[in-house]
């Protein structure tokens, strides 16, 4: 394994330690986005383990940097939800963030593609275990969709994603 990844791996656990994700610790959440990232490369792998630690913990986009260099780090805080608030405002920033990134730089290249994953991530968590969760995300498609996807950019990540929020209560009836 890439020592970069194990460091971020178990930067990520050491900095969500005692938190969950669902039922389960939140490690398994971030395992499932960095294999989701895994066809684009060690970077994309990187970034999907720490995707949540400026959002979720103490950690500073300095330390990001530190360890791991700015690339990583303003992957890291463009897929961060902006502070305060309730979810619709959050959401609002965040998407007018992400519809400004250049798939054509790599920290935003990285950023989209990981933000993709994470949302799959959730979607088919949300599908099995949290049926309220996945009906918000149901509706939050749309404009998550046209702030953060790019044309030819993790295109198969887009069509699961897509399958499950346009058919998703129809695919587990059959």
């Amino acid at each position: 394994m890439n020592d970069r990844l194990l460091l971020a791996r178990t930067f990520a656990r050491a900095r969500h330690e005692g938190q969950r994700y669902g039922e389960f610790p939140y490690y398994v959440h971030l395992d499932d986005v960095e294999k989701l990232a895994q066809p684009f490369g060690i970077n994309a792998m990187i970034i999907a383990q720490l995707h949540d630690v400026l959002e979720d913990t103490t950690t500073s986009f300095d330390e990001l940097v530190l360890d791991f260099g700015e690339l990583i780090a303003l992957s890291v805080s463009y897929v961060t939800d902006p502070i305060g608030g309730d979810r619709k405002t959050k959401k609002r920033l965040l998407h007018q963030r992400l519809v400004q990134l250049d798939e054509s730089e790599e920290a935003g290249r990285h950023a989209l593609i990981v933000k993709a994953c994470d949302r799959l991530s959730n979607v088919k968590a949300c599908r099995l275990f949290h049926h309220e969760k996945y009906k918000m995300y149901q509706s939050e498609h749309s404009e998550f969709r046209k702030a953060t996807y790019r044309h030819g950019l993790c295109e198969m990540i887009w069509w699961e994603l897509d399958m499950l929020i346009e058919v998703g209560d129809k695919i587990g009836r059959y």
